[in-house]
């Protein structure tokens, strides 16, 4: 988009789903990517414009995720409340009878990586985000899904009866 519109400023900020959506409704923002779906009367949601593939990391001497709920005291290594993968692990893991698992919270992915490598605890996260030397170091060990928990699609939220500015327009047609 850069390339081809030079003489628009754009504006990258990072923040959970829940963050973002709020930045979306009180106009601070114009439209944010999102873990999808997101159902608000007051938003538009174009997508998905990424489909991916969420997955269960541990230390590398976890068997499976069923094992590690059978071995009890579960901890997980998350961001902040209103992080859509947090929400997500938290409601995988009460679907296997975890109803309050312990909490590591953290505000980077290369702690929570750190942590999950160390046996401190599990994350969630989508595949495309553990990169090779966490992969293929053996420092993690990467636990697929059924297709119907491990599907999550970003979608772009902007505000419905907001202004759409040109380059937002413009933003718009090139993402598609």
């Amino acid at each position: 988009f850069t390339a081809a519109h030079p003489a628009v400023d754009l504006s990258l900020r990072t923040g959970t789903t829940c963050e973002l959506v709020e930045e979306v409704l009180a106009d601070r923002i114009e439209g944010a990517f999102v873990c999808g779906p997101v159902d608000h009367p007051e938003l538009v949601e174009d997508g998905p414009i990424f489909v991916e593939e969420l997955v269960v990391l541990t230390a590398p001497g976890v068997a499976s995720l069923d094992a590690l709920v059978r071995r009890g005291d579960v901890r997980i290594v998350v961001l902040r409340a209103g992080c859509s993968y947090r929400q997500r692990l938290e409601a995988l893991l009460a679907r296997r009878g975890v109803l309050r698992p312990r909490l590591l919270e953290f505000g980077t992915l290369e702690a929570i990586m750190g942590c999950v490598a160390a046996g401190l605890g599990v994350t969630l996260l989508p595949r495309g985000l553990i990169g090779p030397v966490w992969r293929e170091s053996g420092r993690v060990a990467v636990h697929p899904l059924p297709a119907k928990e491990a599907r999550v699609e970003t979608v772009f939220v902007r505000r419905r009866e907001g202004y759409v500015s040109s380059a937002l327009a413009a933003f718009l047609e090139g993402v598609w």
